[in-house]
């Protein structure tokens, strides 16, 4: 679901290094920019450039605002979020003339060091781009990375003109925060509005809770979590009104503890289709629900005891719960009509009732009993 166009990068660690230590402004005169007429005819309202106006006009995917964004921050003082825009147009806008006066503006404001970091960052950027790479190897706080990564996107949104195949679309909507290595998101991630595939931080630090205001504000329809030590099974996420797939997987990393459904919720979702969890064991499974639209189950090594959850997933095509410490089959398994495949091996059954003349679509099921 990412992005990568090439093979290898010559940007090195150290280049980026180097803004960690702002220059002071270059000296001279900078040779005045060219404006278009959405410039001229920008409202007094706008010509401030709030952090928050810049990334809603940078962000619009019906036209590219490039030159009105430039001209709005251009004679302000910088800020993080800013240089972060800044930064994404002298990389990757697809026109010359723009990307250069995004470099001249970045000269301006922040130094020459600044400057030519852009720049050999945008010769290496046609070759190489991984936007999960920058949140594993880039730690400061002089620009803001998410309004990078949203300029990013958006330059490589429009150069596609509307032509953009469903690949392309996809991995326009997907957020990979596997490598962001902070604690809690910044606010700017709200500037990524159309987000709909989600990648949480593999960091047991990673606070979801304190980072779930500014997540909501994306119309996400699918979470995947990996690598994550979860001591709490995270409830928060059923409060996306779009989520339709939520994906936890152990990964190489051993979970020590169970991770435990907490006392409070929500613990259901109208929405999800897809409920996955592999390898990652639970406890308070019974609190969970309901699904009514769920039709993908795969509970795979979680030592789950209860299958009650699922009890108004009525939609149910598919159900894989295999080595678990089930004692015995659901019973209201009988009544979903709707299943079309079941795996229940390698658990500890001790009575096993299930009339499968009553469910007229089911393919494949699998039971073995384990000693």
């Amino acid at each position: 679901m990412l992005q990568v166009l090439g093979k290898t990068s010559n940007i090195q660690g150290a280049d980026m290094l180097k803004i960690r230590h702002r220059a002071r402004r270059s000296a001279g005169c900078e040779p005045k920019d060219m404006k278009n007429e959405a410039d001229i005819n920008a409202p007094e309202s706008l010509k401030k450039g709030s952090d928050e106006q810049l990334a809603r006009l940078i962000g619009d995917e019906h036209q590219d605002n490039s030159s009105l964004v430039l001209s709005l921050i251009e004679g302000v003082e910088p800020t993080s979020r800013s240089l972060g825009i800044l930064l994404g147009l002298a990389v990757f806008h697809k026109n010359r003339q723009t990307a250069a006066r995004a470099t001249r503006i970045i000269r301006q404001q922040e130094g020459e060091d600044m400057a030519q970091l852009a720049q050999r960052f945008r010769e290496s950027a046609s070759y190489y781009y991984n936007e999960a790479a920058f949140f594993e190897k880039y730690h400061q706080e002089d620009f803001d990375l998410f309004d990078f990564i949203l300029t990013a996107k958006m330059c490589l949104w429009h150069q596609g003109g509307g032509g953009q195949s469903a690949y392309f679309v996809q991995g326009h909507q997907t957020l990979d925060l596997t490598h962001f290595a902070g604690e809690v998101l910044p606010p700017s991630v709200s500037g990524l509005h159309f987000i709909k595939y989600l990648s949480l931080p593999a960091s047991k630090s990673f606070q979801l809770e304190a980072s779930f205001p500014y997540l909501q504000a994306l119309p996400i329809e699918a979470v995947y979590i990996e690598n994550t030590r979860l001591l709490e099974f995270p409830v928060v996420l059923f409060q996306f009104p779009k989520l339709k797939t939520l994906q936890i997987k152990r990964g190489t990393q051993r979970p020590r503890e169970p991770m435990l459904v907490p006392e409070q919720g929500p613990f259901g979702s109208d929405s999800l289709e897809v409920f996955q969890i592999d390898g990652y064991p639970i406890e308070g499974e019974d609190r969970l629900g309901p699904f009514p639209q769920l039709r993908d189950g795969k509970f795979v090594k979680c030592r789950m005891h209860s299958l009650d959850f699922l009890k108004e997933s009525r939609e149910l095509n598919l159900l894989h719960a295999s080595n678990n410490e089930f004692k015995s089959t659901p019973a209201f398994l009988a009544s979903f009509s709707q299943l079309e495949e079941v795996d229940l091996r390698e658990n500890p059954f001790e009575q096993i009732e299930l009339q499968l003349s009553d469910l007229p679509l089911l393919k494949k099921f699998d039971l073995s009993i384990r000693r």
